[in-house]
């Protein structure tokens, strides 16, 4: 009886949001973030960067209290072409090696049309700013072959790189720049529950 009162009292004083809280990770092998950038005012270049690692601590009751952490491997960049990739590796751009991941971390989530709105920390190249994430999702959770339980959601916003300290950019003949400075970015998740 003493053992049941006292576990009883145990939970009673435990915030709510850690009792009903569950504990995902990012599947980083079914996950990526992926870039949408102007070329030369006519066209758009594409990039992704396939290593992707977090958290996600879901409230199961209330989604909105929830926290979501997010890791980027810049190195593991991405566009197909390997000398693209290099100028955006070196310190023109993305400065690899001296900052070799890009981070965010959620502040406060909305529920917004049947989707969420992510309010939180962008970091990239050293600068942090806040960035709004429109998510489509989360999915349903479901069980996959080998028993695990997980749920998959997109996130989608627009930077200004210049705001990260990517500045490098050439002007072209007919007085537009080379590169634009607003950045598409989209982060596909595919999370596992602990």
């Amino acid at each position: 009886m003493k053992k049941m009162l006292f576990v009883i009292l145990l939970l009673l004083a435990m915030p709510l949001s850690s009792v009903f809280a569950s504990e995902w990770t990012i599947d980083p092998d079914h996950s990526n973030a992926e870039f949408r950038i102007s070329h030369l005012v006519i066209s758009e270049v594409a990039g992704m960067f396939p290593t992707v690692n977090g958290t996600l601590t879901l409230d199961d009751h209330n989604v909105t209290a929830s926290v979501i952490n997010v890791t980027v491997d810049v190195a593991s960049l991405n566009t197909g072409v390997a000398k693209r990739d290099a100028h955006l590796l070196s310190g023109d751009f993305f400065d690899v090696a001296n900052y070799p991941t890009m981070t965010y971390a959620s502040t406060k989530i909305e529920k917004n049309d049947g989707g969420l709105i992510l309010y939180g920390t962008l970091t990239i190249r050293g600068h942090s700013q806040p960035a709004v994430f429109i998510v489509s999702g989360p999915s349903t959770p479901i069980k996959d072959p080998w028993g695990f339980t997980r749920m998959g959601a997109a996130a989608t916003t627009t930077i200004n790189r210049k705001d990260f300290g990517m500045v490098w950019n050439q002007t072209l003949d007919n007085g537009g720049a080379m590169i634009g400075e607003e950045v598409t970015l989209q982060i596909d998740l595919e999370l596992i529950r602990q």
